[in-house]
C-alpha cells in the first residue's frame, strides 16, 4: 500500500502538467512495470522522459515496457487504463489452515425443519442459529463489501431456492458454446484462488446452501429434452461442503435413472468420502481443475495439493466413476511449458487414459472489475504480472496467439497419451477453436 502511495506521490510532483486522469494512467503503468521487475519505481522511467511533456511519449514508452510481446496495435486497445485505488481493509489474511466453524446460521423459515438444517445443528451444536423470512428479504437493499466477502465463513444462509435450478453454462459472450448445464448447489467457496471469479460479483454475506435438493431434481425431471452433460461446481466447489450437505449420494442415485446424461461434480478437493461410500454408477464423473503445485501453492490457497488431487482422482477410478480434468486457468510464466507437461506426465502416470471422460483447456482470463478485485484482494499477486489484453469479449486475456501456443503445446502433450480422448477448449473465441481443431488438438 505504501508503494502505491509513493508512486502517487512521484507522479503527481514529476508530471504536474498532465491531467488527473493521465496522471492516473501513468501511474497503473508505473506500478505493474515496477511490481513486475522486482525494482524501484524510481527506476521505471528514464532520467530522459522524468521531465517529459509529451503524454503519448511518455505512454507509449511505458506501454511497452510492461508489454513487451505485444505489438503497437496490440498496445492500443489500452485506450484508458483504470484507477489503481488499493484498500487495505479487503486484503485477504491468510492463516496457515482453514477451519470451517460458522459463527452464524442463517435460516429461512420455511426449511427450518429440514434435514439439512437439523444435520447443520448437530455438527456445530455452538453456532448461533438465527430464523429469518428469507434470504433475498435479508440482503435486500444491502451493498456487501470485500471485506464482507472475506469474512464469508462467518455466516452460512440456509435457503429454500426457488428457481435457478438448472441453467445452461453462461458462457462468454461471442465464445463458442459447451452445452453444458449448471446444477446451482449453493453459493460461495472456502477456497481463496487468486483468480475466481466468484470474487467478482457475488453480493453476498456468506455462504449459501439450498436445502431443498428434491426440487432440484424435479426440475430436471421436467425437461422435455434432457442435457447431455451437467454438472455442480459453478457457483461453488461441488465437494467441498459435501460432508456438511450429504448431497453427493443424492445426485448419484438420481442420475443414476438417466444413464444418457453425463452428470459431473466439479472441484479442487480431497472430499471424496461420500462417493466412495455408494455404489457409483458408470455417468458420473468426477472432475478435478489441475494446474502445477508452483500455481496451486500461490494462487490457489487452501485448495487440495496436486498429489492429493490426483489421489483422490485415482480413488474415485478404482471406485469405477469416471473422472475429467480441467487446465483452467493455464497460467503462462517462464518455465510453465516445463511444468505443465511434467503436470501431464503425472496425471496419465496416476490414471488411466480410458478412465477419463473429458479434458478442457482455458487460458486465464478475467473481467476489467474482477482485476480491480484481484489487486485489492492478493496485492502481492503474481498472475497480474503477465501480459493480458482486452479481449473480444472484453476480458482480460493473452494474446490470440500466445492462446494458440498454449494450447497447441498442451493438446500435443495430452494427445501423446491419449490419441483419440476428448479434449476441448473453455470459453474461447470461434478462431481459436477452430485453429485448435484443424490441428486436431481438440
Amino acid at each position: 500500500m505504501s508503494e502505491l502511495k509513493d508512486v502517487q506521490d512521484f507522479v503527481s510532483t514529476r508530471f504536474v502538467h498532465f491531467g488527473i486522469n493521465k496522471q492516473q494512467e501513468i501511474i497503473r503503468l508505473i506500478y505493474e512495470i515496477a511490481k513486475r521487475e522486482q525494482c524501484c519505481f524510481d527506476d521505471v522511467i528514464p532520467e530522459k522522459l522524468k521531465n517529459e511533456r509529451s503524454f503519448p511519449a511518455l505512454k507509449r514508452y511505458l506501454l511497452k515496457r510492461r508489454f513487451p510481446n505485444f505489438s503497437p496495435q496490440e498496445r492500443e486497445s489500452f485506450h484508458l487504463l483504470s484507477k489503481l485505488k488499493l484498500d487495505p481493509d479487503a486484503r485477504v489474511n491468510v492463516y496457515p489452515t482453514l477451519d470451517i466453524n460458522p459463527k452464524t446460521f442463517y435460516i429461512e423459515k420455511a426449511v427450518q425443519e429440514s434435514s439439512l438444517v437439523q444435520r447443520l445443528k448437530k455438527k456445530f451444536p455452538r453456532t448461533n442459529c438465527v430464523l429469518i423470512p428469507s434470504y433475498k428479504e435479508y440482503i435486500a437493499d444491502k451493498k456487501y463489501s470485500l471485506a464482507d466477502y472475506n469474512n464469508r465463513l462467518d455466516q452460512f444462509f440456509i435457503v429454500r431456492q426457488d428457481y435457478d435450478h438448472l441453467m445452461p453454462c453462461p458462457c462468454s459472450a461471442a465464445s463458442l458454446g459447451c452445452g453444458y448445464h449448471i446444477l446451482n448447489i449453493g453459493q460461495g467457496c472456502v477456497f481463496e484462488c487468486t483468480y475466481c471469479y466468484l470474487q467478482g460479483y457475488i453480493n453476498s454475506p456468506g455462504i449459501v446452501l439450498p436445502s431443498n435438493i428434491e426440487d432440484f431434481f424435479d426440475a430436471f425431471r421436467k425437461l422435455e429434452i434432457k442435457p447431455g452433460r451437467v454438472g455442480s461446481g459453478q457457483f461453488t466447489d461441488s465437494l467441498v461442503f459435501d460432508h456438511l450437505t450429504e448431497f453427493s449420494p443424492l445426485i448419484v442415485d438420481f442420475f443414476r435413472g438417466y444413464p444418457q446424461v453425463q452428470f459431473e461434480f466439479k472441484t479442487k478437493s480431497k472430499n471424496i468420502e461420500n462417493l466412495l461410500g455408494i455404489p457409483s454408477a458408470g455417468n458420473i464423473v468426477v472432475g478435478w481443475s489441475l494446474n502445477p503445485q508452483k500455481i496451486i501453492d500461490t494462487t490457489e490457497l487452501y485448495a487440495a495439493s496436486l498429489s492429493e488431487r490426483l489421489s483422490a482422482a485415482q480413488q474415485c477410478a478404482r471406485a469405477g466413476y469416471q473422472v475429467a480434468f480441467h487446465f483452467d486457468p493455464i497460467v503462462f510464466y517462464d518455465g510453465w511449458e516445463q511444468d505443465y507437461q511434467e503436470l501431464v506426465e503425472q496425471l496419465f502416470s496416476s490414471v488411466e487414459a480410458r478412465q477419463i471422460a473429458w479434458i478442457s483447456l482455458g487460458a486465464l482470463r478475467m473481467t476489467p472489475a474482477l482485476k480491480k478485485t484481484i489487486e485489492t484482494r492478493f496485492p502481492e499477486n503474481k498472475i497480474l504480472d503477465g501480459e493480458l489484453l482486452p479481449g473480444y469479449d472484453g476480458k482480460f486475456r493473452y494474446s490470440k496467439e500466445l492462446r494458440k501456443n498454449i494450447y497447441s503445446k498442451m493438446g500435443g502433450w495430452l494427445r501423446s497419451f491419449s490419441p483419440r480422448g476428448h479434449v476441448y477448449l473453455c470459453m474461447e473465441e470461434e478462431e481459436v477453436v477452430l485453429s485448435c481443431k484443424k490441428s486436431r488438438i481438440i
